[in-house]
């Protein structure tokens, strides 16, 4: 064996995959797990699909999972700011040193195997072989794209499958329809296993006819009793229950699912809401108080779905700002739309990522508000009571970067997780 990496080392080996093209189907993925002797089929593990809500479902069941001394690990995507939070472990991103040691001993049957994977494939593997070493008891593992044929698709006995609120994204892979999208999605639907899903109309027919072909028991939110009093998530046909923690009323469906999931799983009822009130999911409409009565709230709101949901939680006031920027792929034009009817003050701005939206993209399709560079942002806040960022995940963590490096609000960020755990050290 080479000598294992150091962390900076690591992040330069995994950020190579990123020139790796995404190849739809799972013969890669397969290949290399046969390679690293199937370490998917050594733990037990929940498969999360769906448009909006895979994260927050995620978290809310590691939480209830954990609270009767489960260890838990989690797979999730993307990450805010460093790779490391895309497997959690007990709820933590996985250190700096697991990450390394983990990423160094994939690398030498890798590159002996000749093994060819996209980046999203390698973090399959990664996770899938850290889960199986640390031996977790459960490992929730959230689909990135699509379904059947996402890498994750590779789990072929989960405990129970769980398919969230679908809407239009990913068009250019999932098709233009909810019906397409839909039928991607259900491709995670395995013989004899539970689903559970708040998928709702057309959506609905396609699970359950993909259920009916394969026998496998479903459970619509519906079917179980679901309430929600504005407090307090209920499904009442089989008496479990919680208060909600992730703001926005719409987290009410995402609880409902993970109470619904770890009813079927563990066959618990009862009400669980000291058990939950610890979930933290990052920059799901996430409040920070930068002093002064200020605040700033942050959510990856990425499509048109999310940002209806993300926007109907928010009363801006003539002293709020807004700072959008989003990806070239989505339905921009639809996206500000919302958000133009509830802020006066927008400004736009762009991440890192090549896929921005950049000025003169935003100025070619008729969107002529203010473009400021995401570094001059923080000279703003002070102008205003409130800051909201919406319209993609890679924005969230790279404003919430920016913030760290300027400094001046950067107690805000710090003293919370998982930020605590992330900013201590650099690299991220």
């Amino acid at each position: 064996m080479r000598e294992p990496f150091f962390y900076s080392e690591a992040l330069d080996y995994v950020k190579g995959f990123e020139k790796s093209k995404i190849k739809l189907g799972l013969e890669r993925i397969e290949k290399a797990l046969t390679v690293f002797d199937n370490p998917q089929e050594n733990f037990k593990s929940i498969h999360i699909a769906g448009t909006n809500g895979k994260g927050s479902v995620g978290a809310y069941l590691d939480s209830l999972l954990a609270s009767k001394n489960n260890f838990v690990g989690r797979f999730c995507s993307p990450h805010l700011i460093t790779p490391r939070e895309r497997i959690l472990i007990d709820g933590k991103p996985i250190t700096r040193q697991w990450f390394a040691a983990s990423v160094s001993m994939l690398r030498d049957k890798i590159e002996e195997e000749k093994l060819e994977l996209s980046y999203f494939e390698f973090f399959t593997l990664l996770c899938f072989y850290v889960f199986s070493f640390l031996k977790v008891d459960y490992g929730i593992v959230e689909t990135g794209l699509g379904g059947r044929l996402d890498s994750t698709n590779t789990l072929k006995h989960p405990q129970i499958t769980i398919i969230t609120s679908l809407s239009q994204d990913h068009t250019r892979f999932l098709g233009e329809t909810i019906s397409s999208i839909a039928g991607e999605k259900a491709g995670i639907i395995k013989p004899g296993v539970p689903v559970i899903t708040s998928a709702k109309g057309e959506a609905l027919m396609i699970i359950e006819r993909e259920c009916k072909k394969k026998s496998a028991p479903l459970y619509t939110l519906e079917d179980l009793g679901f309430d929600f009093n504005g407090e307090k998530v209920s499904l009442n046909k089989i008496g479990i229950l919680s208060n909600t923690v992730l703001e926005g009323e719409f987290q009410a469906e995402n609880l409902a699912l993970a109470l619904a999931s770890f009813y079927l799983i563990t066959g618990e009822s009862g009400d669980f809401s000291e058990a939950v009130k610890k979930t933290v999911w990052p920059a799901r409409m996430e409040e920070f108080a930068l002093g002064g009565g200020k605040k700033l709230v942050i959510d990856g709101a990425h499509n048109v779905d999310a940002i209806k949901k993300a926007v109907s939680h928010i009363n801006p006031s003539p002293k709020s700002l807004l700072i959008f920027g989003c990806m070239k792929d989505k339905s921009v034009k639809d996206m500000f739309a919302i958000v133009k009817e509830r802020f006066e003050n927008i400004v736009l701005t762009a991440g890192d990522y090549h896929r921005f939206m950049k000025e003169d993209d935003f100025l070619e399709i008729g969107i002529n508000e203010e473009f400021i560079e995401l570094k001059e942002i923080p000279n703003l806040i002070e102008n205003y009571d409130e800051v909201y960022v919406l319209g993609s995940l890679h924005l969230a963590g790279d404003f919430l970067k920016t913030i760290f490096e300027d400094g001046r609000y950067k107690d805000a960020i710090v003293k919370k997780e998982p930020y605590s755990l992330i900013f201590d050290d650099y690299p991220y």
